[in-house]
């Protein structure tokens, strides 16, 4: 039998989330109008309400354990006030998602077939959500696309964890409940120098967690530079745009050097492997050699390499 698929764009929004797995992973939740949620799988309302119930997704972290924020970094949680329980938690999903649609029409609800047929093929769906933004809404297929990540700012003397989009346009919109702004490209460089973004603290920092929590956070066990961040976001920018990314320019000098080793093709590596974010540098290479072998060309020249 001859297979075809077809593709259809379903609206949603994100939401903070706790995932336990081991330890504490604050996620953006992703809710969309047909009523699935993404927590690391996409479930219909039956599977988050199960999610919930085996302390998969969870409303709070205890006081003492380590919340990691992915890309961010990974903070002991000293005190806390968690604003759900898992019923109210289930009841605020559910009416995010009557908020996308409020007729609730063609909610979708995953069969015991499809159930089956799943698990079968051993496949588990987790889509990456598309950032967008709708440039007019008299042409609503006017849309811009975007890529962002979690980061810490400050607001009014406020320490929130915000959604930071940066759009094929330029355009930069800070999202979190309670405000949403818009900058340019060229004002996001002062906004990280001068601390208004940013990703650890010296001292136990109250943070707004959206309508999630307030929690107080310690010095983090390990935290992202917010300058590497930014850098970051630059290349967020240009893979939006279809240019190369400090990452893929630095590959490709990596090669050349392979190909012609010279002191030249050496330091031109070393300008470009330190352009790119250091959170970032270990996507160089695969998942056991990471960017090895690109430290020992740039620091170690006289090391010979393994092969």
């Amino acid at each position: 039998m001859q297979k075809i698929s077809r593709q259809r764009t379903i609206e949603g929004t994100r939401i903070p989330g706790i995932i336990k797995n081991m330890q504490y992973y604050y996620i953006n939740l992703d809710v969309y109008e047909d009523g699935m949620i993404n927590c690391w799988e996409l479930v219909d309302l039956n599977g988050l309400k199960e999610k919930i119930e085996i302390n998969w997704l969870v409303p709070n972290v205890p006081n003492g354990e380590i919340l990691s924020i992915f890309g961010l970094g990974a903070y002991k949680v000293k005190s806390a006030k968690w604003n759900y329980d898992k019923k109210s938690y289930y009841r605020h999903i559910k009416n995010t998602i009557e908020k996308l649609n409020p007729k609730m029409s063609n909610i979708y609800t995953i069969s015991k077939y499809e159930k089956e047929l799943l698990e079968k093929r051993k496949v588990t769906y987790s889509p990456e959500a598309k950032d967008f933004y709708v440039k007019s809404e008299m042409f609503y297929h006017q849309t811009v696309d975007g890529k962002g990540f979690t980061i810490f700012m400050k607001h009014k003397d406020i320490s929130y964890l915000v959604n930071l989009v940066v759009y094929k346009d330029g355009r930069v919109t800070c999202y979190n409940s309670s405000f949403e702004f818009n900058y340019e490209l060229s004002e996001l460089e002062q906004l990280f120098r001068n601390g208004t973004f940013f990703t650890d603290f010296n001292a136990p920092t109250e943070i707004v967690l959206d309508n999630f929590a307030k929690v107080t956070l310690e010095k983090g066990l390990y935290a992202t530079k917010q300058e590497e961040k930014y850098k970051e976001l630059m290349d967020l920018y240009s893979k939006l745009n279809d240019k190369k990314t400090s990452l893929e320019k630095c590959r490709e000098a990596y090669y050349r050097y392979l190909e012609y080793p010279s002191d030249y093709s050496r330091e031109k590596l070393k300008e470009l492997y330190e352009l790119i974010p250091e959170h970032e540098r270990r996507y160089l290479g695969d998942m056991d050699n990471k960017d090895s072998d690109y430290v020992r060309i740039i620091y170690r020249p006289k090391d010979k390499r393994e092969v």
